[in-house]
């Protein structure tokens, strides 16, 4: 079982993973709580080196939770295009 401090670090870097593009923005803990089950489920087998992880958020993109998505855009981690168009979610 994945400690805290290392699932928290995990969230971190998928945060930064799925950016369109560099972004110097700081991951907010409600980004990291949004997140924390998307990167379990899809992308969990990725170490937090391993250049596929990047790849497979990407990829799985239309299938992160609205509130990841969401999290993601409010944060500046993801542009707003994106998130619509590319993954075609809805982000107010």
């Amino acid at each position: 079982m994945m400690s805290t401090k290392l699932l928290s670090a995990c969230v971190l870097a998928t945060a930064f993973t799925v950016a369109s593009y560099p972004v110097a923005a700081e991951i907010t803990a409600a980004t990291k709580t949004a997140c924390k089950r998307d990167y379990k489920r899809f992308c969990g087998v990725y170490g937090l080196d391993d250049p596929g992880l990047r790849k497979c958020m990407d990829k799985v993109g239309r299938s992160l939770s609205k509130v990841c998505v969401k999290a993601l855009v409010r944060s500046g981690e993801v542009t707003k295009a994106r998130a619509t168009q590319r993954w075609r979610h809805k982000v107010d």
